[in-house]
């Protein structure tokens, strides 16, 4: 065994350096001397599983080999063999390595298994969430050619696919070497085949760092001689050697026993701030314009409703809460109030995390008494029920309303919780509300809703009682403002609004794309002279310093600027969402995994396009990730054009890839329904009546059964109404009084169908 520079080489491993491994990385045995297959082995395995004889395939090439299999049935086999429940435990060796980005050939999980041990860093997938919005303790992780605990993700093995992978891949190297170049590398068990990963690897050795290591096994002269010709420099060992070498001359990281939360320094990012710690916002922002950080609530500007000593209460009894509410409805308020007066030793606020690093707060809190506060909690439903099952955790989570309604099955399916509605607002309370604003913005007549059935939230509080609160014709004069003043800066507020409106945020990465600069310092320069334009109108924006990314912090703004771009801006809001979603790399977009649930919506799509457009768009979206929710999304859209032919093959080609899923054979219901309303044909009829079958399909068999109750309910009331029949009104309003019963939140478009179907049944 030799490893060249090897004191520099222990000092990089400590300090920080980024892995990539291929095959032999992934070598040895468990415990019960089981192992992965070597490419030789792995085609003798397939010919066998896929009865393929020596006649037909007579190469061990398995690129080649793999492509006289079946495609599902391949995948099926690939997921199967590679998944691994016990590894060698010499592997854990891995977490004495200060690791920054992790990337890889392999498909396996052993890597993942090893670092769900480790409590200083966690696993991130930029397959699954996009760019990082705070990697202090992430290893940013990329699976080249799929992995196998993602079956979203199609792995690469057969000669086509590669090819495939090296083109439309491409920008997934090209994240490689964003993440890598010019920091210190180590690449173990890679055989240096693939074309793609040549160019990348090529890439980093030119342009990159002096610190790059090359493992390879004893012997490897031809490989040794080319890449110690490249400056590399070059290990030689096994699998087996290098990492008993790592074990031996780096010390473990020290855990401190039973070391409060709020010393482990590796958490200080979900630690409750002090007055002192947060920026200062003046308070009629708060007011004004919905500005929700910390200081308006640890300065007690912000009225503490009822609500928020009740959920304590409840929260003592039933530990699992969701605070629940419409936009803008002052759920992180309340959310933030909690957490600022729950009298607790150990609490942490945390927003939008994923599974990965919930894991790794869970390893951190072990047997410790904790609240955690979780804003957006179901933007992953996964994290939140990780949580919900650790024995000594109170957990409080805020969700959007609709958000919650499709992940509530889930949650109904695995923990014990309550759903806590904030939207509404009493007079008694919206009045000790008014009292509490402050003076000078406070309108000289307090005003509640005129009647009951009127919604009024949070939103509607301001708007009716404070002064120069953000409006829609204020907001429109910004807009008008600032497209005056520079497009550039149009573009930048256009798509913080785009991105903030879907979960994400706005980096440097994304205005340099959109603007085309070739310079990274031109669009940190655009965005500052950005932030100083809407300085001038009293508008703030939330940055992170470490990271570089941008949010809207008022929330307020972002509402009602979407609007405003949709409805007056439309054909420049088009063209920067049609340039951002077809140039900017979904890898490099924060909380990629959020931000694509509402991104390529239907009816949004089909306010800002044309049909052409919208199909070119989507069209890109599909070749670049054949995924059925794109499917969907597209189906929806050509609808409200009224290519019912188009939308019909969208939905039935994701039916036909998910054929369990019930959003989608809802959304074909509707489809079937509404192209045939017009048509006055027994056929329309029958097609109909189909869509009413698929829709009770729906309702009986999911557990998402509000959208379809909703549906059923409303199309029967046009069958009544436009055709006399009668059949399905009492079925309609008996699942609708039926979800009225068993739901805490009510929709009130629920409630219109009830009444408007109760006055039906009481003409029969």
């Amino acid at each position: 065994m030799n490893i060249e520079l090897k004191d520099l080489f222990l000092k990089k491993l400590e300090s920080g350096i980024n892995l990539f491994t291929g095959a032999g990385f992934s070598v040895l045995p468990n415990l019960k001397g089981e192992f992965l297959p070597t490419a030789d082995q792995l085609c003798d395995e397939i010919q066998k599983e896929f009865g393929l004889s020596d006649e037909i395939v007579n190469d061990h090439d398995l690129p080649y080999i793999s492509e006289f299999c079946s495609e599902q049935e391949y995948q099926d086999f690939l997921r199967k063999r590679f998944t691994v429940t016990e590894y060698n435990p010499l592997y854990n060796v891995i977490n004495k390595i200060n690791i920054r980005t992790y990337a890889t050939t392999n498909i396996d999980n052993i890597f993942r298994l090893v670092i769900e041990k480790n409590n200083r860093y966690y696993l991130r997938s930029i397959l699954e969430y996009g760019a990082s919005m705070n990697g202090n303790n992430e290893i940013s992780y990329i699976p080249l050619h799929g992995e196998v605990t993602n079956t979203e993700i199609k792995l690469y093995f057969k000669y086509f696919d590669l090819v495939n992978v090296d083109r439309s891949n491409e920008i997934l190297f090209n994240q490689v070497v964003s993440n890598m170049i010019g920091k210190p590398i180590l690449f173990w068990g890679y055989g240096f085949k693939d074309s793609g990963v040549l160019k990348m690897v090529k890439t980093l050795i030119e342009n990159g760092t002096s610190d790059i290591w090359m493992q390879f096994l004893p012997g490897d002269s031809k490989n040794i001689a080319l890449y110690r010709n490249k400056n590399c420099h070059i290990i030689e060992a096994t699998t087996e050697e290098l990492l008993k070498w790592i074990d031996k001359n780096i010390a473990a990281p020290l855990v401190e026993k039973d070391i409060s939360l709020i010393n482990d320094s590796s958490l200080k990012k979900y630690f409750i701030p002090t007055i002192t710690s947060v920026a200062k916002i003046p308070g009629n922002d708060y007011y004004q314009h919905g500005d929700t950080g910390w200081y308006p609530i640890l300065a007690n500007v912000a009225y503490e409703r009822s609500l928020v000593s009740s959920i304590e209460n409840k929260a003592l009894k039933i530990k699992n809460i969701i605070i629940s509410g419409c936009r803008f409805s002052g759920k992180s308020t309340i959310l933030m109030q909690l957490a600022s007066r729950v009298d607790f030793h150990n609490k942490l606020f945390i927003d939008g995390i994923g599974l990965e690093e919930a894991g790794f707060i869970g390893n951190k809190i072990k047997d410790k008494n904790v609240w955690i506060f979780f804003n957006n909690c179901t933007d992953c439903i996964d994290a939140y029920t990780y949580f919900a099952n650790i024995p000594n955790v109170t957990l409080i989570g805020v969700s959007e309303e609709y958000k919650l309604e499709t992940v509530k099955h889930i949650l109904d399916k695995n923990i014990n919780y309550s759903i806590i509605d904030c939207s509404e607002i009493t007079r008694p309370e919206a009045l000790l509300m008014y009292e509490k604003i402050p003076e000078g913005i406070r309108r000289s007549k307090f005003s509640y809703k005129q009647t009951e059935d009127e919604k009024y939230s949070a939103l509607e509080f301001v708007a009716q009682n404070v002064v120069n609160a953000y409006t829609e014709s204020s907001i429109k004069r910004i807009l008008y403002d600032l497209k005056k003043e520079s497009s550039e800066m149009f573009t930048i507020v256009a798509l913080a609004t785009y991105l903030s409106e879907n979960g994400s945020a706005l980096t440097y990465s994304n205005v340099a794309n959109i603007l085309n600069l070739k310079v990274f310092l031109d669009a940190v320069s655009w965005v500052n002279k950005t932030i100083g334009f809407l300085r001038c109108y009293d508008l703030n924006v939330d940055d992170n310093e470490e990271q570089d990314f941008y949010v809207l912090r008022s929330k307020l703004f972002a509402i009602i600027t979407n609007k405003l771009l949709i409805s007056y801006f439309k054909k420049d809001y088009a063209d920067i969402i049609k340039r951002f979603v077809l140039q900017q790399s979904m890898y490099s977009i924060v909380r990629y995994n959020v931000f694509r649930k509402k991104a390529y919506d239907g009816s949004f799509f089909a306010k800002l396009f044309s049909k052409k457009e919208a199909n070119a768009i989507y069209k890109e979206l599909y070749e670049f990730d054949h995924n059925a929710y794109t499917l969907q999304q597209w189906a929806l859209c050509l609808m409200e054009f009224k290519d019912y032919q188009e939308a019909f093959l969208k939905i039935d080609k994701a039916i036909g890839m998910k054929p369990n899923n019930f959003s989608f054979k809802n959304s074909q219901a509707i489809i079937m329904f509404e192209s045939n309303k017009e048509i006055e044909t027994q056929e329309a009829m029958d097609s109909m009546r189909k869509a009413m079958e698929t829709l009770r399909l729906c309702y009986t068999n999911d557990n998402r059964k509000v959208y379809h109750a909703q549906k059923f309910g409303e199309f029967a009331i046009f069958l009544y109404k436009n055709h006399h029949i009668k059949d399905y009104i009492e079925e309609a309003y008996g699942w609708l009084n039926e979800i009225m019963k068993e739901d805490i939140i009510v929709k009130p478009y629920t409630i219109k169908l009830v009444n408007e179907l109760n006055s039906i049944l009481q003409t029969f």
